[in-house]
């Protein structure tokens, strides 16, 4: 399957709706992003610039009213914490820091369509957009926290959820231009105005049919990987329901053409490409950390909001430093002299529905993946030799050391996937061997290359 400059594709996302007066309260305690003003600082000694400005943001959000939400990247060393009305990625953990999925959360409404900002933003409200497959364990967790909060919580069935993405240099400077431009604001009025500027200025969307964009995002996971996009009305080619032409600009489609629809395989190829996981991704039950899955890369933590569920594994494991796996992406390929030295020199994955290693692979079950041994290519260490026995009644039995797997594999599609790995095994290696099972009996081994994304930070 070759993947496309530009696409964009319908997520068929659960959308879950959270309203009410204490909705920031009862998400801030779920989610591992901000949406509280408050900020807990670690040394009540000392009292920097960033933290200064933090100290204002009581006075001004009011988290009674719909006031937006707060934009942060722990890795900017200004530490600024930005008031928007875009959406923004976050997760979900349960008690023990696991994870239960991933989100992206928006502000609802997008725009106020020039209503009056004091007498429309009343009461806090927001969407969850989340994978179908996670939908009913999430609303477990929301009853199960409810209690006595004053919040609405349903499903919507009338907002559908699109992705797009544009593989261009002009496409990363123009969102890089709408940033600048409509998104730096850190107060509620200044992101509502802005946000009213923006699609009023035609850069993306028609300004014709603003009311019908429910949500926005730019996905920011990878920066300025593609924009997501709520909708009221179902986005089509021809006249049934909203088309493509209708809902972006002649301003943009003259600059990048009309989106071309693309299935939500080449959506999720694309991702593994560049390593972005999605906890849909992994197999059912398998139980990953949120540093596993790399939150922290993906600008979807906030390190100083205080108390949340899963909090304190996870602010504990980024404060030690200490983490052993990560998920990154592979090539699978067959096993050969010719094929080991291209792929040595490859940069990145390249995804191949044709390759031969496809048929290898294709079939297995999403429940045997993490069942099979992968291991460096080449080994670095010799067998060991028997050594003489300590024993004075004579020589014993040698015992051999247990194979142990560098990862687990939770991801393949079609030539490339997802693979959790030990750290500490892709130091100095990046080819491995996996282990399958024949249907006739025994195992065959094919290869495997670990690619570090250009994205992470140093």
């Amino acid at each position: 399957m070759c993947i496309a400059k530009s696409g964009i594709s319908n997520l068929g996302k659960s959308i879950i709706s959270i309203s009410g007066a204490d909705s920031c309260k009862f998400l801030n305690g779920l989610i591992t992003t901000r949406l509280l003003p408050n900020v807990v600082k670690k040394k009540q000694h000392t009292i920097s610039e960033s933290e200064n400005r933090h100290a204002e943001l009581t006075k001004i959000i009011d988290t009674n009213q719909n006031w937006g939400l707060m934009h942060e990247d722990i890795y900017d060393p200004d530490n600024n914490i930005l008031i928007r009305r875009d959406g923004l990625n976050s997760m979900f953990l349960n008690s023990k820091g696991r994870v239960i999925t991933d989100n992206f959360i928006y502000a609802n409404p997008f725009n106020l369509l020039d209503k009056n900002f004091e007498s429309t933003a009343q009461k806090p409200a927001y969407l969850i957009e989340v994978d179908k497959i996670h939908t009913s364990q999430l609303m477990m967790l929301f009853k199960l926290h409810k209690l006595s909060a004053k919040v609405d919580i349903k499903e919507e069935s009338d907002i559908y959820s699109y992705y797009y993405y544009n593989d261009t240099p002009e496409f990363d400077a123009l969102l890089e231009e709408v940033q600048e431009k409509y998104f730096l604001t850190f107060d509620p009025k200044s992101a509502a105005n802005n946000t009213d500027s923006f699609l009023k200025s035609n850069m993306i969307f028609n300004s014709n049919y603003a009311s019908n964009i429910v949500g926005f995002a730019i996905d920011n996971r990878i920066p300025n990987f593609g924009l997501k996009l709520l909708t009221n009305k179902p986005l089509t080619h021809d006249n049934d329901g909203l088309s493509f032409n209708d809902i972006f600009s002649s301003q943009f489609s003259e600059s990048f053409e009309t989106p071309v629809a693309c299935s939500p395989e080449v959506i999720k190829k694309r991702r593994i490409i560049n390593g972005l996981f999605e906890a849909q991704d992994a197999p059912k039950g398998t139980s990953l950390l949120p540093f596993e899955i790399n939150l922290d890369f993906t600008n979807g933590l906030s390190l100083d909001k205080g108390c949340y569920v899963g909090q304190e594994l996870t602010i504990r494991t980024f404060n030690n430093g200490v983490i052993r796996k990560r998920i990154v992406p592979v090539q699978f390929f067959k096993l050969n002299d010719q094929n080991i030295s291209q792929i040595n020199s490859s940069m990145a994955p390249k995804a191949s529905g044709t390759d031969d290693v496809v048929q290898e692979i294709g079939d297995l079950s999403p429940s045997v993946l993490s069942t099979l041994e992968v291991t460096p290519l080449i080994d670095e260490k010799p067998p060991q030799e028997n050594k003489p026995s300590p024993s004075p009644f004579g020589t014993s039995t040698v015992t051999r050391k247990r194979k142990n797997t560098s990862g687990k594999i939770l991801t393949i599609q079609g030539n490339v996937g997802f693979f959790l790995v030990n750290l500490a095994d892709i130091k100095n290696n990046s080819l491995f061997k996996v282990e399958i099972p024949c249907l006739s009996g025994g195992i065959k081994q094919i290869g495997l290359k670990v690619f570090q994304p250009s994205w992470w930070p140093e």
